[in-house]
């Protein structure tokens, strides 16, 4: 059996953990952001299923948590969740591994990498700064955690799910099939076409991994029901997985018209979402900045600007059509 667990992992804003029971044993798959009333949601729908469905569901009878990838609102409630369910066994794709045993060192090197970033795509130098106050807000430490079992492609855990690593919206991304039910964690959503950054910032992430995740996941057979952790579930998980891949490929399509005047990341980016503020101007460059590397490592778009580049006080990079 498996239970959605709705909860607010930043104020207004939902996701899901997943409560899959099979053979006598609790498999909890993310635990929310830790924000707020985060962790009491999860809390309360556990009480719910144990008073609905008869089933003794507490957090500490959990037996397995996974961790489907390492962004908050799936990873950052782990903390308050292991006080409250010692005994359970951790379960993260290695590449997610690094998040919980070495958070200061990852932190310090992907904020170096994209100071970098916005410097080269064209942000002004005293928004740099300001971007990157907001960067480091929008990342919440994990304690440090015992990893019990790091998940790697095509593995069976417990005889009861099948790992599907799929790397793009972040580098351990993965789903994981119950049966004929697959949990896609943020890979594929019903309505949402998921933040992308450059693997030049996170490897593992980016539009060419994207892509070739999204392919993959048209592979899975036997699908008929399919549970994001976001929005609703999608009874026609094929369809929803074909229109995501159009539309990343439609929005590649879009960055490489606009390279036909040579431009910066930034307006680029500018032209394709109107005002950049906020929070959002992070992902919206970042969006881009995936999409520009995308064509510029297939030769699509090269740097326009390579002469004035070799002056150390021009950081911004203009691309334009090969």
């Amino acid at each position: 059996m498996v239970f959605r667990i709705p909860l607010e992992v930043f104020p207004g804003y939902w996701g899901y953990s997943h409560l899959v029971v099979h053979d006598g044993k609790l498999f909890l798959v993310d635990v929310g952001s830790g924000i707020g009333g985060s962790t009491r949601c999860l809390r309360n729908g556990l009480e719910w299923i144990s008073n609905e469905h008869k089933i003794s569901a507490t957090l500490d009878q959990v037996d397995y948590i996974i961790i489907t990838h390492s962004h908050i609102d799936h990873i950052g409630g782990l903390g308050q969740v292991m006080e409250l369910a010692p005994n359970a066994v951790i379960c993260v794709h290695e590449l997610t591994r690094p998040f919980l045993v070495s958070y200061d060192e990852q932190l310090l090197i992907s904020s170096h990498r994209t100071r970098e970033f916005l410097k080269r795509a064209g942000v002004a130098p005293e928004r740099v700064e300001t971007l990157m106050d907001l960067y480091r807000l929008g990342r919440r430490p994990a304690p440090r955690q015992k990893i019990g079992i790091s998940l790697v492609d095509g593995q069976e855990l417990e005889n009861t799910f099948s790992v599907i690593h799929v790397p793009g919206h972040d580098p351990g991304l993965i789903m994981l099939k119950v049966d004929n039910i697959l949990l896609t964690s943020d890979h594929v959503l019903p309505n949402t076409s998921v933040a992308l950054i450059p693997e030049a910032i996170a490897p593992f992430s980016g539009v060419a991994h994207y892509m070739e995740s999204l392919d993959k996941a048209l592979t899975v057979a036997g699908v008929t029901v399919a549970l994001g952790g976001h929005e609703s579930s999608m009874f026609d998980y094929y369809d929803v997985a074909l229109r995501t891949r159009k539309s990343t490929s439609e929005k590649v399509q879009r960055v490489y018209d606009l390279c036909a005047e040579p431009s910066t990341i930034y307006e680029i980016a500018t032209q394709i979402y109107g005002l950049l503020e906020g929070y959002g101007e992070l992902l919206k460059l970042g969006q881009t900045g995936a999409r520009i590397e995308y064509l510029n490592q297939r030769g699509l778009v090269v740097v326009d600007n390579l002469d004035a580049l070799q002056n150390t006080s021009v950081s911004a990079v203009r691309y334009r059509i090969a």
